[in-house]
């Protein structure tokens, strides 16, 4: 298939849908310090205040991984909030994102100092040197990303790394109870390969494990409790050939 049909095709326009979002979010939540302090965990079955949330991404899935001298890749920044809660423990944090109203959004809540910013393409991760980082985190940003995406994320992300070469990664799971309530609740607003960047993907943790299996990641923990509707898993990317 030649270029000009593929650009013909339906896509996901997760870059505009980003940035509409951050500019929408301006206008409607004057009362919240931050983009993404909105997003609790109730939804998820994880948490019912901000402040808990906060507290289960860095008690169960920050502070057991990340060392004083781990440079970390955020992929999917957003508004910074996981950003702040790994800079409590890192030593430097690169900053990656498709929004560049999102990358704006957590320089502002972040600044400059031992935090680097990297604006995505959403196919390729070579704004990002290779061996920059010892850690990929990646939180409440897969739930959004279609997984063929996703696999293709996971085929970048370990020349990327180096050292511990460690990964969390975040994604949805329409296997679960609240996983399946939330496909339920949207499935007929993303018909015929279209849908809001904004969205939910169909992702299971079955793919995910077949993914990581077939790139020749070692997974070290599957965790699908502490975020009910969702999977976490901690994991250690190949060497990259």
């Amino acid at each position: 298939m030649n270029d000009e049909k593929m650009t013909d095709r339906p896509r996901v326009d997760y870059e505009t849908a980003w940035d509409s979002y951050a500019q929408q979010w301006q206008k409607t939540n004057a009362e919240l310090a931050h983009i993404g302090d909105e997003w609790i965990g109730k939804a998820a079955g994880a948490a019912n205040s901000l402040a808990a949330y906060e507290a289960l991404i860095e008690q169960q899935f920050i502070a057991p991984y990340i060392k004083k001298e781990h440079r970390v890749l955020e992929i999917g920044i957003g508004g910074g909030k996981t950003g702040s809660l790994l800079l409590k423990y890192c030593d430097r944090l690169i900053c990656a994102d498709i929004s560049s109203q999102m990358l704006q959004a957590a320089r502002s809540r972040l600044g400059d100092d031992r935090v680097a910013y990297v604006k995505l393409d959403g196919l390729t991760l070579d704004g990002i040197a290779p061996g920059a980082a010892d850690v990929c985190f990646c939180y409440d940003t897969m739930v959004h990303v279609e997984p063929v995406d996703i696999f293709n994320y996971l085929t970048r992300i370990p020349k990327l790394l180096r050292g511990d070469r460690l990964c969390v990664f975040h994604h949805g799971n329409i296997l679960s109870d609240l996983g399946w309530q939330k496909f339920a609740d949207e499935w007929d607003k993303n018909l015929l390969g279209r849908r809001d960047g904004t969205a939910f993907s169909v992702m299971t943790d079955t793919i995910m494990e077949n993914f990581l299996n077939h790139l020749n990641y070692e997974i070290i923990l599957k965790n699908t409790e502490s975020v009910p509707r969702d999977c976490v898993w901690i994991c250690k990317a190949p060497v990259s050939s």
